[in-house]
């Protein structure tokens, strides 16, 4: 006896090809999603980067970062190098909300001579410029992301400085002197060009 009209009657299960729509609000558009976490406080982020590698990643994220501080959702924090013998690389520490040094990641390429670089503050990281590298000025600028803890090279500066003024005006980095040549000029960096992803030499 035939099975085929059993067969042919019995429902066939249909298969999914396509993949399950994003729910909750990885279904807003990227804008609206990025706008709605900034407005979320450090602490909502660090539990938030718990729930997946997207949310990891999203919360790590230099758009963020920029979101944040386009909508003047940011929190000051007070940073702190020093150079502790018998280390010779400077250490790098944040002040805790309980009013505690926590130290955080330093750079290994900074300039062993914390004194001889500038410091510049700008959005939601620290630029260390120049300084002395055996026993030479050296070009060289770095960016430490406040919000992950990370540094990152940025492009050198035209002159190798060592204890140079620095300051932002307009939202650009105006660096003059601490070169060993007097008459060589100031040079000015805009932060939007300097710093834009990660680096394979994060420290």
């Amino acid at each position: 006896r035939s099975n085929s009209g059993a067969e042919e009657s019995r429902p066939q299960k249909k298969r999914r090809t396509e993949k399950a729509a994003p729910r909750g609000w990885w279904a807003l558009p990227d804008a609206v999603a990025l706008s709605s976490v900034a407005r979320l406080t450090r602490l909502d982020h660090a539990a938030l980067s718990l729930v997946s590698k997207r949310h990891r990643s999203l919360v790590a994220s230099p758009e963020l970062c920029r979101a944040r501080s386009l909508i003047g959702c940011t929190e000051a924090s007070l940073y702190v190098c020093l150079n502790i013998m018998p280390d010779p690389n400077p250490s790098w520490f944040v002040l805790t909300r309980n009013r505690q040094l926590r130290q955080i990641p330093s750079n290994p390429y900074q300039p062993l001579r914390s004194s001889s670089s500038s410091f510049v503050v700008v959005d939601w990281g620290i630029y260390v410029i120049g300084g002395i590298v055996n026993g030479n000025p050296t070009p060289d600028v770095w960016f430490l992301d406040c919000y992950s803890h990370t540094w990152h090279p940025v492009p050198s500066m035209k002159m190798a400085r060592a204890s140079a003024s620095a300051n932002v005006i307009d939202g650009k980095i105006y660096v003059f002197g601490g070169c060993r040549d007097e008459a060589s000029s100031a040079e000015v960096f805009d932060p939007c060009l300097l710093y834009t992803s990660p680096s394979p030499r994060d420290a």
